[in-house]
């Protein structure tokens, strides 16, 4: 029972994280959002995305629990500047844009096109482009890590796939490159997880002789 209830926590995360990320990807506005726009989504999604962050840092911890390869050893560094730099781009981009713009909805149309200024202004900034930088590469280090730590359990075309969804979504957690980055991510780890364990047969004693 303690072992069924350990694998169903361990598959809830793994595959809790990429799946939300999907489902979040496909909900979440295309492009930039502008002074005018609704803001309640995109500020709901920029709050959940915090718990989908963590769950993906502990489905990537778990991806390579009891390796001892120097690919396992840099997912576990990498986990941690993971975090903070993008739950830091999630803040500002995220949480932070969606409530400028909620407020600024209410202006008059003269205050709305200082804060729209104000916006693209901001978007641009060497501090935000940094941040989405190191946010994609904060993911993208130790998810190709995790892929070529659990090579040797999956096809070439399976870790293949991998790499190619973690670069992909470096690029950004929207649609379109979020939830194909995300999706391929996801086929390497059904694989590792699901994929049939061979059978070990057991050893039969050679007879005594008499």
């Amino acid at each position: 029972m303690h072992t069924q209830r350990s694998r169903f926590v361990r598959r809830a995360v793994l595959f809790g994280g990429p799946l939300g990320y999907i489902v979040l990807g496909l909900f979440h506005p295309m492009g930039d959002l502008d002074v005018g726009d609704a803001a309640g989504l995109y500020i709901f999604l920029h709050l959940v995305q915090p718990v989908l962050i963590a769950l993906i840092a502990y489905g990537l911890w778990l991806l390579v629990e009891g390796l001892e390869s120097t690919a396992a050893t840099i997912v576990r560094c990498a986990l941690v500047p993971y975090l903070i730099l993008y739950s830091m781009f999630d803040a500002v981009a995220g949480v932070a844009t969606g409530l400028i713009v909620q407020e600024a909805n209410g202006l008059s149309a003269a205050d709305q096109a200082a804060v729209q200024r104000m916006m693209d202004g901001i978007g641009e900034h060497g501090v935000l482009v940094a941040l989405w930088i190191g946010s994609g590469l904060s993911w993208l280090v130790p998810a190709v890590a995790a892929a070529l730590a659990v090579r040797e359990r999956v096809p070439g075309l399976v870790t293949a796939a991998m790499v190619l969804g973690a670069l992909v979504f470096a690029f950004g957690h929207p649609i379109p490159p979020g939830p194909i980055g995300m999706a391929l991510f996801l086929v390497g780890l059904l694989w590792v997880e699901l994929r049939p364990r061979e059978q070990s047969v057991p050893e039969v004693a050679a007879p005594v002789p008499s």
